[in-house]
């Protein structure tokens, strides 16, 4: 099989890529206490960078220190955080792979242990799982606050280095939650359900988003690439569809999304029984926004996998848990030695040739990555 077309360089805009690969963003729990990237999380990204990667996406990096939502996550929070930001950026330059920080807020995701406070999120709601600590709805000042703090962080981003920021919109964290109707139970201009006259039904709920990406465009300039990470679906009852997550990016790519990252645990599956038969939630959003660069992910090991999410339109596929386990799969594949590639660690030697983090070996035993 000829999976040249992964290797395709590709160029938008604002940037040119050497390849379509991307690296997804994986949370490694190995950052210092004080949230900078540790040595060993900087090499495991430079290694990948190493072998072929086009982008690195780094794991969620907090906004702001209320937005902690992991052990040991790694920060952008404020200027002391500058030199560990820097030397991350440079470790996955030097390679020639683009480097995207990721910038996040957990919201309701967020643990008191680890902030020294509540947590903040849209309103006074748990997660799904009812397994978050009770947050406090977010009052007017702490919106603003919390925006100007994603404008911050992408300041840092560009000041150290980093070819372009991603605001994690995903995976049920601040941004997300503030759109879905099941954690956003706001009855002002920040969240409803109200219909006044002349007013989108998503333009409350989509307004934290949009604020963000206008605070960033102020402080970074229309030339700095941003992209968007996105669940496209939320489980019923009273989560969002694939339609409305498409109503919602029509409405914020036109303040400065330059890509955008559906995410995906698998990328060829869909939760809710809105998507036609035939199609999936990236194909839907790529079909919807034609202009638009995508990233498909979703449990994507084999080249073949990859080749096909190009296959069907997508710009760009991104690795996941792959990546941990194999450093040299764009070697491998570009070399035809695909039978080669890992999907096991066997031991501890195989571990740390892996440049995996040593506080990532209970975590990565949780995911049946070793043995």
């Amino acid at each position: 099989m000829d999976f040249s077309k992964l290797f395709e360089p590709a160029k938008l805009p604002k940037l040119t890529f050497k390849n379509r690969l991307v690296m997804a963003p994986m949370t490694t729990v190995s950052g210092e206490l004080d949230g900078s990237f540790s040595a060993q999380e900087i090499k495991y990204l430079s290694q990948r960078a190493e072998d072929g990667i086009g982008t690195i996406m780094t794991p969620a990096c907090y906004s702001h220190k209320s937005g902690q939502a992991f052990e040991r996550q790694v920060g952008c929070a404020d200027d002391s955080m500058l030199d560990s930001l820097s030397r991350t950026a440079d470790a996955i330059n030097k390679h020639g792979a683009v480097s995207f920080l990721q910038i996040h807020h957990g919201g309701n995701a967020a643990k008191e242990i680890y902030t020294g406070q509540k947590p903040l999120a849209p309103s006074a709601c748990k997660n799904r799982t009812g397994n978050s600590e009770l947050p406090q709805a977010m009052t007017e000042d702490q919106i603003w606050q919390t925006i100007e703090s994603f404008a911050k962080a992408a300041g840092r981003a560009k000041q150290t280095g980093f070819t372009g920021v991603e605001l994690h919109g995903a995976n049920t964290y601040l941004l997300q939650q503030f759109f879905s109707p099941f954690t956003n139970k706001r009855n002002d201009l920040w969240g409803g359900d109200v219909v006044l006259p002349g007013r989108n039904r998503l333009e409350n709920r989509s307004r934290f988003a949009r604020e963000i990406i206008k605070a960033i465009r102020a402080e970074v300039g229309e030339n700095y690439p941003i992209a968007y990470r996105i669940s496209p679906e939320e489980s019923d009852p009273f989560g969002y569809s694939t339609k409305d997550a498409i109503d919602l990016l029509k409405i914020i790519v036109p303040y400065g999304i330059d890509i955008i990252h559906v995410s995906s645990w698998d990328y060829h599956a869909n939760l809710r029984n809105d998507i036609p038969n035939g199609t999936n939630p990236t194909y839907m959003i790529k079909s919807a926004l034609p202009y638009m660069p995508i990233i498909g992910v979703g449990g994507i090991e084999k080249p073949h996998q990859a080749l096909e999410v190009l296959e069907q339109g997508i710009e760009f596929v991104a690795l996941g848990k792959i990546l941990m386990l194999e450093k040299d799969w764009v070697k491998k594949v570009m070399s035809g030695d695909i039978d080669s590639i890992q999907t096991k660690i066997n031991s501890e030697q195989e571990r740390q040739q892996l440049a995996i983090p040593d506080r990532m070996k209970e975590y990565s035993k949780k995911f049946f990555l070793i043995k």
